[in-house]
């Protein structure tokens, strides 16, 4: 029947791709369409909490989905968890830390009615929610703060997202919100700031494009773009969509209506737009103060030009009006360019986007023979020659923490971040770029959008200087990747001046030095009326820059006293230091050719922006570079999947299993939803009732009669019969995930350090841990006593102990962790270095604490597994306390023989899991 049912969505989907006229025009069309289409193209329904038999057992309309199911399939619930295996589950869900003894003995001892729904509104409240919470999504995005390969080199400053969602989290960001700010935190013109700090918050989700795995020195360019774009669509849809629109990339779905066409549609979001370190903490304080300074210079320009003419009269008037002024006035070198060629930018018409990081070079480029008003003696300055110029009131900028955390490969010692051009992007044709400037800078020619770090392609990046006052061309052989998608990005060096008029790709440039032209009384006179009247006509432009740069005219002091305290003033609200971020930056639309069979040799048409076809809400502006619009149409409240996908994430992680067991996959090959009115009910819910809060969610779910079910097996008949408990008779039985083993051992030995945030702390090295890139230095075996999400994650060097538990290689979105039972986790759990530390620490600090062995046992099975031994436990525990006592010479408070009873503790199955 899946197989008759499959080839029926073939034959359909086949149709509809193959002629889209046909039946796809005007929305009502495209509905009927989708409307015929499996459940996942179709936007959530709502359903009526269904009528049950045992009105006594829900508590929740949840309950009741779950209830009608088991009825439906001749199962009963489980009887409730008690309290204290419900209070150690519920902590484990939302903070990924145990209880306390004093807290389980306060909650114990609470009478209230909605002691429950107060202890969860504490946990949602506390900080350790976000981390925990973070660090399920950082399983979908591939977190590292590696690029892997065969030097791992470091992705500079890539914690910051990660104590961006711990923030995120903790403050409830909605998630509709919380996907906007991935998708286009970078592009939104009010985005969300820190409320103590006023740094960009909303700017630092984007850095999830760049943690993954970069070749070094690739050979063939192209095909590693597509290759690292695939990872990138791949991830993207996964974990906003539920799909796996990559499986796309050679031909079109094999099992779900995605087209190949649509592959391309989504990756060229990605391909509009580009890697940058931002100025986080500062960008949108300069930015507003960036705007004051433009309207000063505005307020103020016309005043100060008057006064230029005031003071230059007598100067001209000096002049013998019978005798040519000496020096002689020098005209602008002419340029142009013979040949084929194209215009890669030209700042000097303002035709080009204005694509800038940070306000050095302004709000936009200056036109030929525009005046402006710059720092200095002599504030008014023409621009002969138009461009993008570099304004020296923002030199003081400057960038803290990266010399702790520098960039690797070719932008290894560069500093770009808030004083950067970049062109729009294009494909080489011959090459031979020439760019035409005045000053110094570092220019990046971002090939491939690829950071390399190998040494195969360091001509990518230069230093390029004209000296003089006039531009001139500057060529840079780039031949070898002709065909290859490039920018530029330009960066002046140190606090040197520097303008930026074109850059073009091909051709000969010539330039015709400027001509001497005699110069008399009578043209300066006119060329002052000129400025004196507001215009400057294009053959007096010379005239006025040879007054301006001959330095024979000063301006008088309180003519420009004015401008000069407000500017100073001005300068007082710059943020001048800031900590960096890894983050996008959105370019010029970028639209990818289909490429034949996945092959970067055959392209074919191009194919604009947008969804995939069945999931576009309304066709795409694709205003450069399309993400804003992207996010927007994924947060419409009537989106196929993106409740369903994130609901059903919640449901996972809280459930061990979600409703799609496929969280990752929503497609053919994904599993069924077990309860799918359910799943809409929820997404439906999720986005109405709960506003898209995540905590709201949560809390409701944990309430619910069927999270408080016990995971024991009460009749047998029922495991015969769901046996994997896909209907949720019970609760199941789940394993501790790497991070919460470890961090459960810092938190019993009281080692744990509960700060949260900072920077990472270095991986501990063992023998064991080799390769090449290995890192230089070892941290603590202790990781410092911080939670697991803290310890850097170098790609390649992985702790061998998180592994064992089956963390997960970051290399693609890992919605589902693998769950495995195998002999060498128990072999990690009794020779871990680590934790044989811990059960030292917690020896001496139950030693200290406890009087008789008895309580310090009690004391012990309480803050480990949150519950008192039973009587054979007990009477177990003394019994080989007493053998550990008499192997280490009869002590009773001997800290060697309690530390190996503590150990023993980590092996336990109840410390592992959660009943």
């Amino acid at each position: 029947m899946r197989t008759i049912s499959l080839f029926c969505l073939f034959v359909l989907a086949s149709y509809v791709f193959a002629k889209p006229e046909a039946d796809l025009t005007g929305q009502a069309n495209f509905e009927k369409f989708r409307n015929r289409l499996p459940w996942i193209w179709q936007s959530p329904r709502y359903f009526e909490p269904p009528k049950v038999k045992d009105l006594a057992w829900p508590t929740d309309a949840v309950d009741r989905f779950v209830l009608r199911k088991l009825e439906a399939e001749k199962l009963k619930p489980a009887g409730p968890a008690n309290d204290r295996v419900w209070m150690r589950r519920v902590y484990f869900a939302i903070t990924g830390l145990p209880p306390k003894a004093e807290d389980i003995q306060t909650f114990l001892d609470d009478t209230s009615r909605n002691r429950k729904r107060t202890l969860v509104r504490a946990l949602l409240g506390s900080p350790h929610y976000g981390e925990r919470w973070a660090r399920h999504w950082m399983d979908l995005v591939r977190y590292a703060e590696s690029r892997g390969h065969e030097s791992d080199s470091i992705l500079p400053n890539a914690y910051r997202y990660r104590d961006y969602l711990v923030r995120a989290f903790n403050t409830d960001l909605p998630y509709d919100a919380l996907v906007t700010e991935h998708l286009a935190g970078d592009l939104l013109e009010n985005p969300r700031l820190h409320p103590e700090t006023g740094a960009n918050e909303s700017i630092l989700a984007t850095g999830w494009p760049f943690f993954g795995e970069m070749l070094e020195s690739p050979v063939d360019l192209r095909q590693d773009e597509c290759d690292r774009l695939d990872n990138k669509v791949d991830v993207m849809s996964k974990t906003f969509l539920g799909l796996t629109v990559a499986c796309a990339r050679c031909h079109d779905h094999k099992f779900d209506a995605i087209h190949q066409r649509d592959y391309y549609a989504m990756a060229g979001f990605i391909l509009s737009s580009s890697y940058r370190q931002a100025r986080f903490e500062s960008m949108e304080q300069n930015k507003a103060v960036a705007k004051k300074l433009e309207e000063l210079h505005r307020n103020h320009l016309s005043k100060i030009a008057k006064a230029f003419t005031v003071a230059a009269r007598p100067v001209v008037d000096a002049l013998d009006d019978d005798v040519p002024v000496r020096p002689k006035l020098v005209t602008s070198p002419i340029y142009r360019v013979e040949g084929k060629h194209q215009i890669v930018a030209d700042y000097t018409q303002r035709n080009t986007p204005w694509l800038v990081d940070g306000p050095t070079f302004g709000q936009s480029p200056a036109l030929p023979g525009e005046l402006m008003l710059v720092a200095g003696d002599q504030p008014l300055a023409l621009s002969r020659n138009g461009g993008a110029i570099r304004d020296p009131f923002w030199n003081g900028l400057k960038n803290v923490d990266s010399e702790n955390d520098p960039e690797e490969g070719l932008l290894n010692g560069l500093s770009r971040a808030g004083k950067t051009i970049r062109t729009p992007t294009i494909t080489l044709a011959s090459g031979q770029v020439y760019y035409l400037i005045r000053g110094k800078a570092t220019v990046y020619a971002a090939v491939s959008q690829n950071l390399f770090a190998g040494p195969l392609h360091g001509t990518l990046t230069r230093t390029v200087e004209a000296k003089g006052d006039a531009p001139q061309w500057i060529g840079h052989n780039l031949k070898h990747y002709a065909g290859q998608r490039v920018h530029f990005e330009f960066s002046p060096v140190g606090d040197a001046p520097f303008e930026l008029l074109q850059v073009i790709d091909g051709g000969t440039p010539k330039q015709e030095p400027g001509v001497q032209k005699t110069v008399f009384r009578k043209e300066l006179h006119l060329a002052l009326d000129d400025l004196a009247d507001g215009r400057l006509e294009a053959r007096h432009l010379h005239h006025v820059a040879w007054l301006l740069e001959a330095g024979k005219v000063k301006i008088p002091g309180e003519s420009i006293k004015s401008w000069q305290s407000a500017l100073d003033d001005l300068a007082k609200e710059v943020r001048w230091e800031s900590r960096l971020a890894v983050s996008w930056w959105g370019g010029t639309g970028v639209d990818e050719y289909i490429l034949e069979r996945g092959s970067p040799q055959s392209p074919g048409k191009r194919v604009g922006r947008n969804l995939p076809e069945l999931l576009a809400m309304a066709p795409l502006q694709n205003r450069s570079p399309g993400r804003l619009e992207l996010a927007r149409q994924l947060t419409e409240k009537d989106h196929p999947l993106t409740s369903r996908v994130i609901v059903n994430r919640i449901w996972h992680q809280l459930f061990g299993r979600g409703i799609v067991a496929t969280p990752d996959n929503f497609g053919w090959l994904g599993q069924r939803p077990s309860h799918p009115e359910l799943l809409d009910y929820l997404a439906v819910e999720f986005a109405k009732t709960h506003s898209h809060s995540i905590k709201s969610l949560i809390e409701r779910l944990v309430l619910t009669k069927t999270f408080g079910m016990s995971s024991a097996t009460v009749d047998p008949a029922c495991e015969d019969q769901d046996p994997d408990n896909r209907w949720l008779h019970r609760m199941p039985l789940r394993r501790l995930e790497a991070e919460a083993i470890r961090d459960s051992a810092l938190a019993i030995s009281g080692r744990l350090d509960r700060r949260v945030g900072g920077k990472p702390v270095l991986v501990h090295l063992t023998e064991f841990v080799v390769g090449r890139g290995r890192p230089t230095k070892s941290g603590p075996l202790d990781g410092a006593g911080r939670r697991s999400i803290y310890t850097a994650l170098r790609r390649n060097f992985i702790p061998t102990f998180m592994l064992t538990f089956d963390f997960p290689a970051p290399f693609t979105t890992v919605g589902k962790r693998d769950v495995t039972n195998v002999a060498g986790q128990s072999l990690a759990l009794m020779n871990d270095r680590f934790l044989y530390g811990q059960s030292g620490l917690w020896a001496e600090r139950i030693i200290k604490e406890q009087a008789s062995a008895p309580e310090r046992i009690r004391q012990m099975y309480i803050e480990a597994l949150a519950r008192p031994p039973s009587d054979g436990e007990l009477a177990a525990c003394l019994e080989a306390l007493t053998a550990f006592i008499e192997l280490y010479g009869g002590n009773p408070d001997d800290n060697e023989a309690w530390r190996d009873l503590c150990h023993s503790f980590y092996s336990m199955t109840d410390f592992i899991y959660l009943k």
